[in-house]
């Protein structure tokens, strides 16, 4: 955690009001280019540019809970994209909450636009001299507000806007899984609450704050808050933060080229013309070098990502006829019909026994099934297996022929 500037003002767009800190009614706009000239409006008598901590929930952000890698954020956006198809469009903003463990794999929350509208939203506001400096899903906000950790460890804020027609709630019990849970419509606020209080019987012993949009009805109540006084708050994530919905900014800027370009003309004036010959010569050399082995390292990986099926093959035809047990001819069938679908894990063969352990994608337990039908051979019987588990592991054994 850290404390935001002074000069960093809280604004929080959701659904189509804006919300600001100090302030406890909301402005109203119509759609987000109407709130970028609504914001300016009412900023227009303060010194310019304005620095802004936006907490950006429109009805457009949605929330997921999914499993994933445990990696950076290339890798979550190579392996859910395909689930997740905005993962893969330049105009449309997301991010995710820490990866954490889970079972025998990881997962995370996502959080992604179905339709692209933060960047243009920050680029008019930009036009206006409004400068958002950082940009969070609601949910990443409302999990930083608890003071202290409750007794069993358990994180659950609420927050509604009574007459707004919206609700959201971040939820981590003790012994499960990170969620968020939405509402939107006439009812919003009334489902929250009853789903409050199911929460709420079901885990006595986990506290719930309480988000209110006006003045909560007892000051005194460390469980209650007003929005106006949430937003005010000073602790805030920090922007290196995987939540944060912005791309990171580039470390080259204007400014800073410009300071770089005069340190060299001043160092390239003490060397002479044939000097600075010699140097460009040589790092133009070591490039070339750079890229011949790059071209190199590509080739070697391609010779390693031969086709499995051939290699266990080939192993086979070098073992002979008549091995006992036949594993070169297993692997053939395993490997050789394995599809794109699936990631064998591990291979173990034993006292006449064998278990092939892997994952699969979510969604293709078809596949799987097809897979583990085609195993079947003359000198090996596979046993039946259960489906793949939630995160996606599987397990299949089966006993050689004497």
């Amino acid at each position: 955690m850290s404390i935001s500037p002074t000069s960093e003002r809280t604004a929080l767009l959701w659904g189509h009001h804006w919300w600001l800190a100090g302030r406890v009614e909301p402005l109203a706009f119509e759609n987000l280019s109407h709130a970028a000239e609504v914001l300016t409006a009412h900023l227009a008598g303060e010194p310019h540019p304005v620095r802004l901590r936006l907490i950006y929930q429109p009805e457009t952000l949605v929330t997921v809970a999914v499993d994933c890698p445990h990696g950076p954020r290339a890798a979550l956006q190579r392996a859910l994209a395909f689930e997740h198809p905005a993962l893969a469009a330049p105009d449309h903003a997301w991010s995710h909450e820490p990866i954490l463990p889970v079972g025998d794999g990881y997962s995370t929350l996502l959080h992604y636009e179905t339709e692209p509208g933060l960047f243009s939203l920050v680029a008019r506001l930009a036009q206006r001299r409004v400068i958002v400096v950082s940009a969070w899903p609601l949910a990443t906000f409302l999990q930083s507000l608890p003071k202290e950790l409750s007794k069993t460890g358990a994180t659950l804020v609420l927050a509604f806007a009574d007459n707004h027609n919206c609700a959201l709630a971040y939820h981590h019990p003790a012994d499960g899984r990170r969620m968020v849970h939405r509402w939107h419509g006439e009812a919003a606020v009334d489902e929250a609450q009853s789903w409050l209080e199911e929460e709420t019987a079901r885990l006595p012993d986990d506290p719930a704050l309480l988000v209110f949009p006006n003045e909560a009805a007892d000051p005194d109540d460390p469980l209650s808050l007003p929005l106006h006084e949430a937003l005010s708050s000073s602790v805030v994530l920090p922007r290196s933060h995987p939540a944060q919905l912005l791309p990171a900014a580039s470390a080259v800027t204007p400014q800073r080229a410009v300071i770089a370009a005069s340190i060299c003309l001043l160092l390239a004036g003490g060397w002479s013309g044939a000097a600075y010959a010699y140097e460009f010569m040589t790092w133009n050399d070591g490039q070339h070098a750079v890229a011949h082995e790059k071209s190199a390292l590509r080739a070697e990986i391609d010779h390693y990502r031969v086709n499995a099926a051939e290699i266990v093959s080939l192993r086979a035809k070098l073992a002979g006829p008549g091995s006992s047990p036949p594993v070169g001819e297993l692997l053939d069938a395993v490997c050789g019909a394995l599809p794109p679908q699936l990631a064998l894990d591990q291979v173990r063969v034993a006292q006449g026994r064998f278990t092939l352990s892997g994952h699969v994608a979510p969604g293709a337990t078809a596949a799987w099934e097809q897979w583990r039908n085609r195993l079947g051979g003359r000198r090996w019987t596979v046993l039946p297996a259960a489906a793949p588990r939630d995160t996606g592991a599987f397990t299949v054994n089966g006993v050689f022929t004497p």
